[in-house]
């Protein structure tokens, strides 16, 4: 199997499935953008995130985790498809906790000094991943490197953990909506969420 991964592929891939649009849209902060990934419409081709996974799989090996960890709800399937790709690693989801933060329910245990790898479909601002690497720590795990199908971030990150990302995207506008031009020019705003 090849672990080589094309950026040109990727990049219709995306297209093709619906993950990566462009238009007008609310992002979940408030702000409006020309450029929208919703990572799900990939996440649910087996066949297309079958090489997405089995890549991102080969950058994370250096890093000996044991266990991959999800941010639930995006990072789910793709943390199970990484880890399909390293033998005898175990996937774990952490969701929303009562105090905003992220926690392991389900009966979920991470054992003290536990090598874990964080894989999320898209990382923007990185705070699911801090409060995972968080929940992580305190459960007595060690986070040793986060991986993602798209890095889309355009500034500091909320955690420190290496990233190992498929997929760097740069420059994606976004605007107050008091200063959005689409909104200015009558461009209908969608939320591609809902």
């Amino acid at each position: 199997m090849s672990h080589r991964f094309d950026d040109e592929r990727a990049w219709e891939i995306l297209s093709e499935s619906g993950a990566y649009m462009k238009g007008h849209f609310l992002l979940t902060t408030g702000r409006h953008s020309d450029q929208f990934f919703l990572l799900a419409r990939l996440t649910e081709r087996p066949d297309l995130l079958r090489p997405w996974a089995e890549a991102l799989a080969a950058r994370l090996k250096p890093y000996g985790v044991r266990t991959v960890v999800g941010p639930a709800v995006g990072g789910i399937i793709p943390a199970y498809a990484v880890a399909s790709f390293a033998a005898g690693t175990r996937v774990l989801f952490a969701e929303k906790s009562e105090s905003g933060g992220m926690a392991f329910k389900r009966g979920f245990r991470i054992e003290p000094g536990e090598a874990v790898a964080i894989v999320e479909d898209a990382v923007t601002t990185g705070s699911s991943v801090a409060k995972v690497v968080h929940a992580v720590k305190a459960a007595g795990g060690t986070v040793r490197v986060v991986g993602a199908l798209v890095d889309r971030s355009q500034g500091p990150l909320r955690f420190e953990e290496p990233l190992e990302a498929l997929l760097r995207v740069e420059n994606i506008p976004n605007w107050d909506s008091q200063e959005c031009p689409l909104c200015r020019e009558g461009v209908p705003l969608t939320k591609p969420k809902s």
